[in-house]
């Protein structure tokens, strides 16, 4: 049963009208992120507010640890969107200030309240809603030049059906490095994979150099969206332009039918302007933190959120 009263309720998973989910998803400009098969695989047990007969609604994951109740925003979502009446969105924290302790949630709308702090982040994007040539007129030098090492290393540029690979191979290169994925975060990212690819949303590309596996990443392919998830390369990918390649190979493909493609990035200068090489531009979110925790705790929450 629905928790909660008044107008606005939360909704445990199980009892989601789907149809009506679904309907509201069509509508989003986010509808990759906010989609059921999605939230499935990253949040499960995932809860919703819902706003009257979901004329808006917002999904969120609600943990209790120590005897606090918190709303963290999940690994592999970027942000969330509210569906439906964006105009809730106040309504909405008002009321998960009142459920929670403390919450970090990564938003594409903005809110003005004094007891939330506003922070702003950034990916990118490209328009791919125009003639390839088009968009290869915006690719930086750099990129062009790589493109043309990947055409004489004779590697093969290849359409891999096992995301498994994709995992072990960003674990071996990368997992030390990311120590903060944990196995239960792998766990969540293959299930999303294998979620994708059900749905037929998947592109799962890769580079073989003499049959070896030297560059994998995949992307999902939504409702005029396409996003780029998680990718991987290994040195000798990255001496005859492997990932170039593979952005490229997708960026044909879909040229002049995905409206664009999200990069994901963040605000890592490096991932930025490789991104950006590709004539990909900056487009900020929200992330919205609030903690409602007193003293001797509230420092700690502060830490656990990134508040100073």
């Amino acid at each position: 049963m629905p928790e909660g009263s008044g107008a606005i309720r939360i909704i445990s998973r199980k009892d989601i009208s789907e149809a009506k989910w679904d309907s509201l998803v069509q509508k989003s400009d986010n509808s990759i992120f906010m989609s059921r098969w999605y939230l499935d695989a990253v949040m499960p047990n995932w809860k919703a507010l819902v706003f009257n007969d979901y004329q808006a609604c917002l999904p969120v994951f609600i943990s209790r640890k120590y005897g606090l109740k918190y709303c963290l925003q999940p690994l592999f979502i970027r942000e969330c969107s509210v569906l439906g009446d964006k105009s809730k969105f106040q309504d909405f924290l008002i009321k998960l200030q009142g459920e929670t302790s403390f919450f970090s949630l990564a938003m594409d709308i903005d809110v003005n309240h004094k007891n939330i702090i506003r922070e702003h982040a950034i990916h990118q994007v490209l328009t791919l809603n125009q003639e390839y040539e088009s968009v290869y007129k915006m690719y930086s030098q750099n990129v062009k030049r790589s493109l043309r090492d990947f055409i004489k290393s004779k590697a093969e540029l290849t359409d891999e059906q096992d995301s498994a690979l994709l995992i072990k191979m960003f674990r071996d290169l990368k997992g030390k490095q990311f120590s903060h994925i944990d196995d239960d975060a792998y766990f969540r990212l293959s299930d999303l994979m294998k979620n994708a690819k059900s749905m037929n949303a998947s592109i799962l590309r890769g580079v073989r150099l003499n049959g070896e596996l030297v560059a994998i990443c995949c992307f999902i392919r939504q409702n005029g969206k396409l996003l780029y998830l998680k990718g991987i390369v290994d040195s000798r990918g990255r001496d005859i332009g492997a990932m170039q390649a593979v952005f490229d190979s997708v960026i044909k493909e879909n040229a002049y039918s995905a409206l664009t493609l999200d990069f994901g990035g963040s605000n890592n200068k490096g991932l930025s302007l490789f991104n950006k090489k590709f004539g990909a531009i900056d487009r900020k979110y929200l992330i919205l933190k609030y903690n409602g925790v007193s003293w001797p705790l509230r420092s700690f929450v502060n830490g656990k959120i990134g508040l100073k």
